[in-house]
Protein backbone atom coordinates (compact mmCIF):
# COMPACT_ATOMS: atom_id res chain seq x y z
CA UNK A 1 0.00 0.00 0.00
CA UNK A 2 1.64 3.17 -1.69
CA UNK A 3 0.33 6.20 0.62
CA UNK A 4 1.86 9.49 0.30
CA UNK A 5 3.39 11.80 3.17
CA UNK A 6 4.66 15.10 3.08
CA UNK A 7 7.97 13.87 4.57
CA UNK A 8 9.43 10.39 3.68
CA UNK A 9 11.38 10.50 7.27
CA UNK A 10 8.31 9.99 8.81
CA UNK A 11 7.70 6.40 10.21
CA UNK A 12 3.85 5.05 9.88
CA UNK A 13 2.16 2.92 12.38
CA UNK A 14 -0.21 0.41 10.46
CA UNK A 15 -4.35 0.62 11.56
CA UNK A 16 -7.28 -0.99 10.71
CA UNK A 17 -9.75 2.01 9.38
CA UNK A 18 -13.57 1.25 9.09
CA UNK A 19 -14.58 2.70 5.53
CA UNK A 20 -17.75 2.50 3.62
CA UNK A 21 -18.35 0.33 1.06
CA UNK A 22 -17.76 2.42 -2.46
CA UNK A 23 -21.13 1.09 -3.53
CA UNK A 24 -22.21 4.00 -2.13
CA UNK A 25 -20.26 6.48 -3.83
CA UNK A 26 -22.81 8.89 -5.84
CA UNK A 27 -25.26 7.21 -4.15
CA UNK A 28 -26.87 8.38 -0.73
CA UNK A 29 -25.90 5.57 1.98
CA UNK A 30 -29.12 4.25 4.15
CA UNK A 31 -29.14 4.37 7.85
CA UNK A 32 -28.48 0.62 8.82
CA UNK A 33 -31.26 0.22 10.83
CA UNK A 34 -33.36 0.74 7.66
CA UNK A 35 -31.53 -1.84 5.68
CA UNK A 36 -33.60 -4.83 5.16
CA UNK A 37 -31.01 -7.25 3.02
CA UNK A 38 -28.89 -8.78 5.48
CA UNK A 39 -26.32 -9.18 3.37
CA UNK A 40 -26.03 -5.52 2.32
CA UNK A 41 -26.41 -4.84 6.04
CA UNK A 42 -23.33 -6.58 6.75
CA UNK A 43 -21.54 -5.00 3.92
CA UNK A 44 -21.91 -1.42 4.62
CA UNK A 45 -18.39 -0.90 6.69
CA UNK A 46 -15.41 -2.81 5.98
CA UNK A 47 -11.76 -2.65 7.60
CA UNK A 48 -8.99 -1.60 5.43
CA UNK A 49 -5.08 -1.20 6.63
CA UNK A 50 -4.04 2.41 6.96
CA UNK A 51 -0.87 4.33 7.41
CA UNK A 52 -1.11 6.66 9.91
CA UNK A 53 1.48 9.23 11.01
CA UNK A 54 2.60 10.65 13.81
CA UNK A 55 1.26 14.16 13.48
CA UNK A 56 4.16 16.29 16.14
CA UNK A 57 6.76 15.04 13.38
CA UNK A 58 5.48 17.17 10.78
CA UNK A 59 7.56 20.55 9.51
CA UNK A 60 5.83 22.81 9.40
CA UNK A 61 3.38 22.64 12.14
CA UNK A 62 -0.63 21.70 10.82
CA UNK A 63 -2.28 24.42 10.46
CA UNK A 64 -6.61 24.71 9.80
CA UNK A 65 -5.54 26.10 6.59
CA UNK A 66 -3.21 23.50 5.17
CA UNK A 67 -3.80 20.08 7.37
CA UNK A 68 -7.67 21.26 8.49
CA UNK A 69 -6.41 20.61 11.86
CA UNK A 70 -3.92 22.34 14.44
CA UNK A 71 -2.80 21.28 17.84
CA UNK A 72 -3.03 23.70 20.60
CA UNK A 73 -1.50 23.76 24.24
CA UNK A 74 -4.32 25.19 26.87
CA UNK A 75 -4.97 25.57 30.67
CA UNK A 76 -8.36 25.46 31.19
CA UNK A 77 -10.09 27.48 34.07
CA UNK A 78 -12.27 24.70 34.03
CA UNK A 79 -12.02 21.89 36.59
CA UNK A 80 -14.59 19.73 36.00
CA UNK A 81 -15.55 19.16 32.80
CA UNK A 82 -18.86 16.76 33.97
CA UNK A 83 -19.79 19.94 35.48
CA UNK A 84 -22.60 20.69 32.83
CA UNK A 85 -22.78 24.37 34.10
CA UNK A 86 -18.58 24.80 34.28
CA UNK A 87 -18.59 23.62 30.88
CA UNK A 88 -20.67 26.14 29.44
CA UNK A 89 -20.18 28.96 31.78
CA UNK A 90 -15.71 28.43 31.60
CA UNK A 91 -14.98 26.28 28.89
CA UNK A 92 -17.43 27.36 25.81
CA UNK A 93 -15.66 30.95 26.58
CA UNK A 94 -12.44 29.66 26.50
CA UNK A 95 -12.71 27.42 23.71
CA UNK A 96 -14.13 30.94 21.56
CA UNK A 97 -11.40 32.74 22.39
CA UNK A 98 -8.94 29.95 21.08
CA UNK A 99 -10.79 29.71 17.78
CA UNK A 100 -11.20 33.39 17.18
CA UNK A 101 -7.22 33.75 17.33
CA UNK A 102 -6.71 30.83 15.02
CA UNK A 103 -9.13 31.33 12.47
CA UNK A 104 -9.35 35.68 13.18
CA UNK A 105 -13.02 35.70 12.43
CA UNK A 106 -15.05 38.31 13.98
CA UNK A 107 -17.38 36.58 16.30
CA UNK A 108 -17.59 32.75 17.72
CA UNK A 109 -20.30 30.91 18.89
CA UNK A 110 -20.70 27.63 20.97
CA UNK A 111 -23.68 25.10 19.56
CA UNK A 112 -23.21 21.82 21.34
CA UNK A 113 -20.69 19.73 22.97
CA UNK A 114 -20.77 15.74 24.06
CA UNK A 115 -18.69 13.24 25.27
CA UNK A 116 -16.54 9.37 24.66
CA UNK A 117 -15.72 7.26 27.04
CA UNK A 118 -15.48 3.78 25.62
CA UNK A 119 -16.07 1.11 22.99
CA UNK A 120 -19.71 0.06 21.70
CA UNK A 121 -21.32 -3.17 20.71
CA UNK A 122 -20.61 -4.46 24.05
CA UNK A 123 -22.80 -5.43 27.14
CA UNK A 124 -23.75 -2.48 29.22
CA UNK A 125 -21.95 -4.02 32.43
CA UNK A 126 -18.60 -4.85 30.27
CA UNK A 127 -15.46 -2.42 32.19
CA UNK A 128 -14.72 -0.95 28.89
CA UNK A 129 -18.35 -0.52 27.55
CA UNK A 130 -19.63 3.30 26.81
CA UNK A 131 -21.22 4.95 29.83
CA UNK A 132 -23.61 7.01 30.06
CA UNK A 133 -23.10 11.20 29.98
CA UNK A 134 -23.81 13.86 32.10
CA UNK A 135 -25.49 15.31 28.71
CA UNK A 136 -27.19 12.47 27.51
CA UNK A 137 -24.92 12.52 24.38
CA UNK A 138 -23.56 9.01 23.13
CA UNK A 139 -20.38 7.95 25.05
CA UNK A 140 -18.87 5.68 22.04
CA UNK A 141 -15.60 5.96 20.30
CA UNK A 142 -16.62 7.17 16.81
CA UNK A 143 -15.49 5.29 13.41
CA UNK A 144 -14.40 7.27 10.00
CA UNK A 145 -16.86 10.30 9.46
CA UNK A 146 -17.32 13.92 9.42
CA UNK A 147 -20.36 15.75 10.75
CA UNK A 148 -21.70 18.30 8.89
CA UNK A 149 -22.58 18.48 5.12
CA UNK A 150 -24.59 21.21 3.55
CA UNK A 151 -27.69 19.73 4.47
CA UNK A 152 -27.17 21.40 8.13
CA UNK A 153 -27.10 25.03 7.10
CA UNK A 154 -30.44 25.09 7.78
CA UNK A 155 -30.62 24.04 11.27
CA UNK A 156 -28.38 26.99 12.31
CA UNK A 157 -30.46 29.95 10.65
CA UNK A 158 -30.32 33.11 12.80
CA UNK A 159 -26.75 31.96 15.10
CA UNK A 160 -24.77 32.69 11.03
CA UNK A 161 -26.52 36.14 11.06
CA UNK A 162 -26.50 35.42 6.96
CA UNK A 163 -22.70 35.84 7.38
CA UNK A 164 -19.62 33.40 5.75
CA UNK A 165 -19.34 31.06 8.81
CA UNK A 166 -17.12 27.97 9.36
CA UNK A 167 -17.71 25.23 11.75
CA UNK A 168 -14.96 23.88 13.98
CA UNK A 169 -14.78 21.20 17.23
CA UNK A 170 -12.28 21.22 19.87
CA UNK A 171 -11.26 18.42 21.25
CA UNK A 172 -9.69 17.29 23.86
CA UNK A 173 -9.50 15.17 27.59
CA UNK A 174 -11.95 15.74 29.85
CA UNK A 175 -9.73 13.79 32.64
CA UNK A 176 -7.26 16.12 34.15
CA UNK A 177 -5.25 13.64 35.05
CA UNK A 178 -3.95 11.02 32.24
CA UNK A 179 -2.91 11.65 28.98
CA UNK A 180 -5.08 9.64 25.97
CA UNK A 181 -3.39 6.77 25.35
CA UNK A 182 -6.72 4.48 23.89
CA UNK A 183 -8.20 4.84 20.93
CA UNK A 184 -6.91 8.35 20.28
CA UNK A 185 -8.18 10.51 17.35
CA UNK A 186 -7.33 10.27 14.15
CA UNK A 187 -7.71 12.88 11.34
CA UNK A 188 -7.52 12.90 7.48
CA UNK A 189 -5.50 15.66 5.85
CA UNK A 190 -8.28 17.68 3.95
CA UNK A 191 -6.32 18.12 0.67
CA UNK A 192 -5.66 14.34 0.16
CA UNK A 193 -9.68 13.17 0.18
CA UNK A 194 -10.64 12.83 -3.24
CA UNK A 195 -14.15 14.43 -3.32
CA UNK A 196 -15.53 11.39 -5.51
CA UNK A 197 -14.91 8.75 -2.33
CA UNK A 198 -17.07 10.96 0.26
CA UNK A 199 -19.94 9.65 0.60
CA UNK A 200 -23.68 11.28 2.00
CA UNK A 201 -24.83 9.16 4.71
CA UNK A 202 -28.29 9.37 6.20
CA UNK A 203 -27.68 9.38 9.65
CA UNK A 204 -29.17 9.98 13.50
CA UNK A 205 -26.93 12.43 15.51
CA UNK A 206 -25.86 11.17 18.85
CA UNK A 207 -26.89 13.72 21.37
CA UNK A 208 -29.90 13.05 23.98
CA UNK A 209 -32.63 14.44 21.49
CA UNK A 210 -32.27 12.10 18.61
CA UNK A 211 -33.07 13.63 14.79
CA UNK A 212 -32.17 12.83 11.16
CA UNK A 213 -29.21 14.04 9.87
CA UNK A 214 -26.82 13.90 6.72
CA UNK A 215 -23.18 13.42 7.68
CA UNK A 216 -20.02 11.50 6.20
CA UNK A 217 -18.84 8.76 5.48
CA UNK A 218 -16.05 8.05 3.37
CA UNK A 219 -14.43 5.09 1.29
CA UNK A 220 -10.66 3.88 1.33
CA UNK A 221 -8.41 5.72 -0.92
CA UNK A 222 -5.07 4.66 -0.47
CA UNK A 223 -3.88 8.50 -1.47
CA UNK A 224 -5.78 9.48 2.16
CA UNK A 225 -2.82 10.65 4.59
CA UNK A 226 -3.81 10.12 8.45
CA UNK A 227 -2.32 11.26 11.40
CA UNK A 228 -2.74 11.80 15.28
CA UNK A 229 -0.81 13.24 18.01
CA UNK A 230 0.41 10.12 20.42
CA UNK A 231 -0.24 10.91 24.30
CA UNK A 232 -2.00 13.87 24.23
CA UNK A 233 -1.72 15.44 27.37
CA UNK A 234 -4.84 17.27 29.42
CA UNK A 235 -3.24 20.59 28.62
CA UNK A 236 -3.30 19.85 24.90
CA UNK A 237 -6.41 19.98 22.61
CA UNK A 238 -7.46 19.77 19.03
CA UNK A 239 -8.96 22.50 16.27
CA UNK A 240 -10.49 20.84 13.70
CA UNK A 241 -12.46 22.07 10.51
CA UNK A 242 -16.01 20.73 10.08
CA UNK A 243 -17.36 23.27 7.28
CA UNK A 244 -16.84 26.23 5.41
CA UNK A 245 -20.41 28.03 4.21
CA UNK A 246 -17.85 29.83 1.51
CA UNK A 247 -15.66 26.69 0.43
CA UNK A 248 -16.43 25.56 -3.20
CA UNK A 249 -14.13 21.60 -2.91
CA UNK A 250 -16.05 19.89 -0.53
CA UNK A 251 -13.17 17.78 0.72
CA UNK A 252 -11.63 21.16 1.72
CA UNK A 253 -15.12 21.94 4.13
CA UNK A 254 -14.38 19.43 6.65
CA UNK A 255 -12.00 16.89 7.83
CA UNK A 256 -12.55 13.10 8.10
CA UNK A 257 -11.71 11.83 11.95
CA UNK A 258 -12.25 8.54 13.51
CA UNK A 259 -10.72 6.67 16.59
CA UNK A 260 -8.18 4.36 15.73
CA UNK A 261 -6.82 1.10 17.79
CA UNK A 262 -3.38 1.14 18.49
CA UNK A 263 -1.32 -2.40 18.06
CA UNK A 264 0.61 -1.55 21.17
CA UNK A 265 -2.11 -0.57 23.75
CA UNK A 266 -2.08 -2.71 26.51
CA UNK A 267 -5.51 -4.31 27.38
CA UNK A 268 -5.77 -2.37 30.55
CA UNK A 269 -4.71 0.78 29.52
CA UNK A 270 -7.21 3.39 30.74
CA UNK A 271 -10.01 4.31 28.92
CA UNK A 272 -10.26 7.34 26.86
CA UNK A 273 -12.44 10.05 28.12
CA UNK A 274 -12.74 13.06 25.86
CA UNK A 275 -15.28 16.01 25.80
CA UNK A 276 -15.70 17.43 22.23
CA UNK A 277 -17.47 20.98 21.68
CA UNK A 278 -18.86 22.19 18.18
CA UNK A 279 -18.39 26.46 17.87
CA UNK A 280 -18.92 28.33 14.23
CA UNK A 281 -17.00 30.73 13.41
CA UNK A 282 -18.56 33.94 12.13
CA UNK A 283 -16.86 36.14 9.10
CA UNK A 284 -18.53 39.02 7.07
CA UNK A 285 -22.28 39.12 5.66
CA UNK A 286 -22.86 36.65 2.72
CA UNK A 287 -24.90 37.94 -0.30
CA UNK A 288 -26.91 35.25 -2.04
CA UNK A 289 -26.94 32.75 0.29
CA UNK A 290 -29.88 30.91 -0.88
CA UNK A 291 -28.75 30.30 -4.36
CA UNK A 292 -25.22 29.28 -2.97
CA UNK A 293 -27.15 27.09 -0.68
CA UNK A 294 -28.92 25.24 -2.99
CA UNK A 295 -25.79 24.85 -4.92
CA UNK A 296 -23.62 22.91 -2.42
CA UNK A 297 -26.65 20.65 -1.37
CA UNK A 298 -27.29 19.94 -5.14
CA UNK A 299 -23.95 18.35 -4.94
CA UNK A 300 -25.68 15.81 -2.45
CA UNK A 301 -26.96 12.60 -4.02
CA UNK A 302 -30.46 12.15 -3.47
CA UNK A 303 -31.14 8.84 -4.47
CA UNK A 304 -30.67 5.90 -2.75
CA UNK A 305 -28.65 2.24 -3.87
CA UNK A 306 -32.28 1.33 -4.86
CA UNK A 307 -33.19 4.38 -6.63
CA UNK A 308 -35.88 5.79 -4.47
CA UNK A 309 -35.58 9.09 -3.11
CA UNK A 310 -34.59 9.38 0.13
CA UNK A 311 -37.05 11.32 2.62
CA UNK A 312 -34.64 11.87 5.46
CA UNK A 313 -34.20 15.75 5.14
CA UNK A 314 -35.86 18.74 3.56
CA UNK A 315 -33.86 20.73 1.40
CA UNK A 316 -33.31 24.14 2.00
CA UNK A 317 -36.44 26.59 1.03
Amino acid sequence: MAQQTDDNRLEPITVLGNYAHDRYCGVRMPPPESVTDERERRTMYHQRPVFVYDARELEPTPTVSTYGFTLLKHETRCTDMMDQEMVKSVLYGEYARLVQVVTGCSKVKVTQHQYRNGYGGLPNDHPRAARATPNGSEGIYGGIHADVTPYSEPGWGPLVEERHFQVFNVWQSSNPSRPIQTMPLSLCAIDSVDPRDMIYADSWNQTKHRRKLVSYRLAFNEAQRWYYYPDMQPDELLIFKQYDSMEASPNRRCVYHGAIDLPDTSDDAPLRETIEVRLLALYGKEFNKTERVRRFQAQVPSKLPNGSDSEWVVRYP
